[in-house]
């Protein structure tokens, strides 16, 4: 049975993003909902608010239009008696002549409404509502009758003239009384409304200008990204005015300032290790043909003397002995490049591998004429160390001018002791580096252009190693030389003052 396919996750096609997952929409709904929250919760007080606050008005002032009409029968009644005492005596004149005229100029002019007047054991006096004149002055105005203003009374004792025994009991009342609450607080909510729908649209607005200046750099912060997404590694976020987004931006400055540092490092290392294995096969073509020749010539040889097959062999077992060196060689800093060339460091007293290594190459300097000589001080030089990397470094160094420096020559090596580090010198006084070859001393393959038949002999791997090793170790390594006046190498392995004064508790 066909086991289904799976597409994978980076090939398949992005469907395109809903106009809710965009930031500036976003923020932009979020604004208009929280300023319609707003308007929501004022529209929802006012309306609790305004209908009251309007009616309580209305009731205020029909209350003080049936206190002016008391006040208008009082003057009226008291006027009377001035004049005729009669009308206010006889109920019917006093009801026609003088509370019906009152309460209708009440209702015209002060109350707008139904007023009523009755004595106080409830017979009715007058009563009045604005005539036909005032009504319709009245509904041109917007005013009409409100039913939420009735039953406003008010008692009133008049007594015309002290001592005359005259005394009236009067209650005013006021009913449908003319007002424009109703058409003031539609015109308020219609107002409240136009308002709120400005408002409304006014917070869109700016919620769009918001979220386009705040999503505006982050749009150009992602063409910047796409852009070096796409291989302009030479792309970088701009300035934006936006502390967030810019922080964002370094952020992303460094990381691509990063990879691509890390990026042209490999792009290095590839050209190295093209280099590399390019000179690698140049370096074992040499001995390789050279095996092949000695390998044919012994082979269909057969008339050659036992003399001249004994250094046939003698220089294949040279080559091959180069070849191991090499192979060597180039396992270690296979190792080293690829971080698998552990060290062992361990306190010890760095004058014990140098009198090693010269102890070793002893033999070897008398052979070829040359003086070997160490200096080291009178007290231990302690400090953490490899010691089979130092001594394979020093090796190297002590090996190298060995080879350079001519019979009768000398090879000093020397250690000091220094408050920041263990300092190994190696001088020789062969013939000296050119200087335009010192910078790529310590190349790999690189055996400078003057040093004759010594040149042929080496690698170019050992000051390669030398150097990675004093590195491994956190120093350095360099070289000062002139032509014909030797070459002097200098190791430094650093450490620190608690490193030091452990070294001197330890030693003692």
């Amino acid at each position: 049975m066909p086991s289904a396919r799976t597409e994978p996750i980076a090939s398949r096609p992005r469907a395109s993003p809903s106009p809710l997952q965009r930031l500036n929409v976003r923020l932009t709904l979020v604004l208009a909902t929280i300023a319609l929250l707003a308007l929501l919760i004022s529209g929802v007080a006012l309306s609790q608010i305004l209908p009251g606050y309007f009616i309580d008005q209305a009731q205020r002032r029909a209350q003080t239009a049936v206190l002016s009409t008391a006040v208008l029968v009082r003057n009226q009644i008291i006027l009377h008696w001035r004049l005729n005492q009669t009308n206010v005596l006889v109920p019917e004149l006093r009801n026609t002549v003088i509370l019906q005229p009152a309460a209708q100029e009440a209702a015209n002019r002060l109350a707008l409404g139904t007023v009523t007047i009755t004595y106080g054991d409830g017979t009715l006096a007058a009563r009045a509502s604005p005539d036909a004149e005032t009504r319709a002055q009245l509904l041109d105005a917007g005013l009409q009758p409100d039913p939420e203003v009735v039953g406003l009374t008010y008692d009133d004792t008049i007594s015309p003239e002290p001592g005359s025994g005259v005394i009236l009991s009067l209650r005013y009342q006021v009913d449908d009384v003319y007002t424009n609450r109703v058409q003031t607080q539609e015109r308020v909510t219609g107002s409240l409304i136009g308002a709120g729908l400005a408002a409304l649209l006014v917070s869109l607005l700016l919620g769009l200008l918001a979220a386009r200046r705040l999503t505006g750099p982050l749009a150009r912060l992602r063409r910047v990204t796409n852009q070096f997404a796409d291989g302009a590694l030479e792309a970088r976020a701009p300035h934006f005015g936006v502390l967030e987004v810019d922080e964002l931006g370094g952020q992303f400055n460094r990381m691509a300032d990063r990879l691509s540092e890390s990026l042209r490092m490999l792009e290095a290392d590839r050209d190295r290790l093209r280099e590399f294995i390019a000179d690698v096969s140049h370096e074992l073509r040499t001995p390789i043909a050279a095996l092949r020749t000695f390998t044919e010539l012994q082979r269909d040889g057969a008339d050659l003397s036992e003399e001249q097959r004994r250094e046939f062999l003698d220089r294949s077992a040279e080559q091959i002995s180069r070849l191991e060196w090499m192979s060597t060689n180039l396992l270690d800093l296979s190792r080293i490049d690829s971080g698998i060339f552990p060290l062992d460091m361990r306190w010890g007293d760095l004058r014990d591998p140098a009198r090693n290594v010269v102890e070793a190459q002893a033999e070897l300097a008398e052979s070829r004429g040359i003086s070997l000589a160490i200096g080291v001080p009178t007290s231990p030089v302690m400090l953490r160390f490899d010691r089979e990397r130092i001594i394979q470094l020093l090796t190297n160094l002590v090996g190298n001018a060995l080879k350079f420096t001519p019979r009768g020559g000398e090879v000093v090596v020397e250690v000091r002791d220094e408050p920041e580090a263990g300092i190994i010198e190696v001088r020789d006084s062969g013939p000296g580096i050119a200087p335009d070859e010192l910078p790529h001393i310590f190349d790999r393959f690189y055996r400078g252009t003057n040093v004759g038949a010594a040149r042929a002999s080496g690698s170019g791997l050992g000051l390669a190693i030398a150097r990675s090793i004093a590195e491994m170790h956190g120093g350095d390594i360099e070289v000062v030389s002139s032509l014909g006046e030797g070459a002097t190498f200098t190791v430094r392995l650093p450490r620190t003052v608690a490193a030091a004064r452990e070294d001197q508790r330890n030693f003692t």
